[in-house]
């Protein structure tokens, strides 16, 4: 294994010069900073990250929880904050928790292990177990999706979100409006459910019970809530998917039921995933700001593990509705 020494002799230089060069620790002229940069090159030297870390008390390294890396959606904010966090000199680990607590509870005791500078939490569904070994943690924790009281988050303004959607098919004439919603415990799906509620008592409607289909924020959910609701002549109009997934599973159910969407049931999504634009019809759907949640989580991460900072901060951003072909404008008869 080619050491310090090694490249510190090729170079014709001190170990010590070597060691600055690497570390950023001290001016080094720069004919001695090429040598030493070629000689490194030459012989493939790679500094020892533990033993800097030791030093400086730092690893540059930030740790992710997240439910599951396979959801698009979640897809896309886990390759943002890599490339923000790469950009500001951080390296991810990445874990996929599946709500486990046995594999949340090894995985933070495995980040413990490799000394982390600090750990983001993408999971929307949060259990109590799991909230107690958050806040046992002793680097910065920043939530995403989610927020408690005593762990710093940013997340997407759902409640805002859910009352965009139900507000833009009430304004397209809807009035038999339901939802496909998700787990119970779901943070962003119970905001949703309630920005939902919200318009539709603003518009003077009803909230009709046996419209409201609880899944799982999934394709199956999504075709599940139109063989339950869409079956019979007592149907919806109009479904808000609670994600784009069960909106997607919702259309293609209608379908195969022989419903034309929009023609003769509205759909709403939420995420804006890729997928979203391509199908047809492409999805109205509420976007969510990807890019603002992973600039302001990296912000919020990077200046508590730089300031030790304790305070706690709580960040909203708000998503914004994106209209496409998926619902119809009803006629005042209709």
């Amino acid at each position: 294994m080619v050491t310090i020494t090694d490249v510190a002799r090729e170079a014709g230089v001190s170990v010590s010069t070597v060691s600055h060069v690497v570390n950023g620790t001290r001016f080094v002229k720069a004919a001695t900073r090429e040598r030493v940069m070629a000689a490194i090159e030459r012989l493939d030297y790679t500094p020892s990250t533990s033993a800097q870390s030791l030093k400086k008390n730092v690893t540059h390294t930030i740790g992710m929880i997240v439910t599951s890396s396979t959801n698009p959606y979640f897809a896309e904010i886990v390759a943002r904050l890599e490339a923000e966090l790469y950009a500001a000199g951080f390296n991810l680990i990445l874990c996929n928790s599946g709500r486990d607590i046995d594999k949340q509870r090894s995985y933070i005791r495995t980040l413990k292990g490799r000394r982390i500078d600090g750990l983001l939490v993408l999971e929307s569904v949060l259990s109590e177990a799991y909230l107690e070994l958050l806040a046992s943690c002793s680097f910065p924790v920043v939530m995403l999706d989610s927020d408690t009281p005593d762990l710093t988050s940013v997340s997407d303004d759902s409640e805002l979100g859910g009352y965009l959607a139900t507000s833009h098919l009430i304004a397209q004439g809807h009035r038999a409006i339901g939802c496909i919603a998700g787990p119970e415990r779901h943070h962003q799906s119970m905001r949703r459910f309630r920005g939902f509620r919200r318009a539709l008592a603003e518009a003077g409607l009803l909230l009709e019970p046996d419209w409201v289909h609880a899944g799982n924020m999934d394709i199956d959910s999504g075709e599940a809530a139109v063989r339950r609701l869409c079956g019979g002549t007592h149907r919806p109009t109009a479904l808000f998917a609670f994600n784009d997934f069960s909106a997607l599973g919702a259309i293609s159910q209608a379908t195969r039921q022989g419903l034309q969407v929009p023609g003769d049931l509205s759909v709403i999504g939420y995420d804006d995933i890729e997928i979203a634009r391509l199908f047809t019809p492409a999805l109205t759907t509420v976007r969510q700001q990807a890019g603002a949640l992973c600039r302001e989580a990296s912000r919020l991460l990077t200046a508590a593990i730089a300031d030790k900072a304790t305070s706690v901060e709580h960040l909203k951003i708000a998503p914004e509705l994106v209209v496409r072909d998926s619902v119809r404008t009803l006629s005042a008869s209709q």
